[in-house]
């Protein structure tokens, strides 16, 4: 399904241009595809049918031993003793002043051990750092690949090559060991696009094979296409929404960091904007501050929406500005007609992504 044209130099260039802003983003920049051709056709096949994603280049370590849960409660901001096999936790690296330096998720198996996921291979090192002669940390980065098969279809588009029962039994932030297209692999149920789907961790050897086997069934699609469908999801991208050093109470996300659920004077929210030329992805700019003023709005992200059909985006206001319907102004000038919007305002209850199977279904 689709075009295997694949753009990288673009986004490529996006993010050097963060690592010379000082960001601490180690990334394999030619594992990032930016498109396929069609970022909205893509993204679209996302929301209606099937979309494959290739995010191989995430961080990925695997920490063992007996004191391995104790390291990994010191190194992030989640319990994870009490984690069953089979689990996935979303958690938050923090400094000393309880602002997020990294998101992360944290998968728990049977022989338990975890692994942890990260867009920044620093992460990996310094959990590696952090570890003690009870625990081990291995970098398995360069060993594996990352794809994602997202969208309302993602269980029909698996079910050829895999164990139909067993997919879909996985449980929301759930993972099994399985085989797909007789390739060992884990399989959660998971994703960054607010729909249903799975991520795949599979043997960087296996992964051409396997994403061959997948894209007869969902439709390829890049990082621009991921951009447009977290933004309407309202999921932060770290190097975009955490560039401002945001406490996890700024995010709305202090659920994560109940020991660092401190209150915070700025918000993230969603906001429309009037119609305008919009990059994708889109980049904020270098010299972004908080906003000082009321109706003020730090952008950090924007995207043109296929579900709206006009720009959309996240930022930061003051507190007292945070209201739907609250018209605000651009700190950086690039965006005019703002108004606040339902964070987010596609699917705020994170009821599809959650949601039952419905095999052979039509499209929603």
């Amino acid at each position: 399904m689709g075009s295997d044209r694949r753009r990288r130099h673009d986004l490529g260039a996006t993010w050097l241009q963060l690592l010379t802003l000082g960001y601490p983003v180690t990334l394999d920049i030619a594992r990032l595809v930016r498109d396929y051709g069609d970022p909205a056709a893509e993204a679209r096949a996302c929301r209606t049918d099937c979309a494959l994603f290739d995010f191989s280049f995430m961080a990925r370590g695997r920490i063992r031993g007996p004191d391995a849960a104790a390291v990994l409660e010191r190194f992030q901001s989640r319990p994870v003793a009490d984690m069953k096999a089979g689990t996935i936790r979303y958690a938050f690296r923090l400094g000393l002043d309880g602002a997020i330096e990294a998101d992360i998720t944290i998968w728990r198996h049977a022989d338990g051990s975890f692994e942890l996921m990260s867009g920044r291979r620093a992460d990996i090192a310094a959990l590696a750092d952090a570890a003690t002669p009870g625990a081990t940390c291995t970098d398995m980065t360069d060993k594996t690949a990352i794809l994602a098969v997202q969208g309302p279809r993602a269980l029909e588009a698996l079910a050829p090559i895999g164990d139909v029962e067993t997919l879909a039994a996985i449980p929301y932030f759930g993972h099994v060991w399985t085989a797909l297209a007789g390739v060992t692999c884990i399989v959660g149920r998971l994703g960054y696009t607010g729909e249903r789907g799975f991520e795949i961790v599979a043997d960087r050897n296996d992964a051409e094979a396997l994403r061959r086997a997948v894209s007869t069934r969902a439709r390829p699609a890049g990082f621009a296409a991921a951009d447009i469908l977290r933004i309407e999801a309202g999921f932060i991208l770290f190097v975009n929404e955490c560039r401002l050093r945001p406490t996890a109470s700024a995010l709305g996300l202090e659920a994560f960091a109940p020991q660092a659920a401190t209150p915070s004077r700025i918000r993230l929210v969603s906001f429309t904007a009037a119609h305008a030329a919009v990059p994708s992805p889109w980049q904020p700019s270098p010299g972004l501050r908080p906003p000082h003023a009321q109706g003020e709005i730090a952008i950090t992200s924007v995207c043109e929406s296929i579900v709206l059909g006009q720009p959309l985006g996240l930022g930061f206001v003051r507190m007292e500005d945070a209201q739907p319907a609250r018209e605000v102004h651009d700190t950086a000038g690039r965006f005019a007609g703002l108004q606040l919007t339902h964070r987010p305002p596609y699917d705020p209850c994170k009821k599809r992504p959650r949601g039952p199977w419905h095999r052979h279904a039509s499209p929603p």
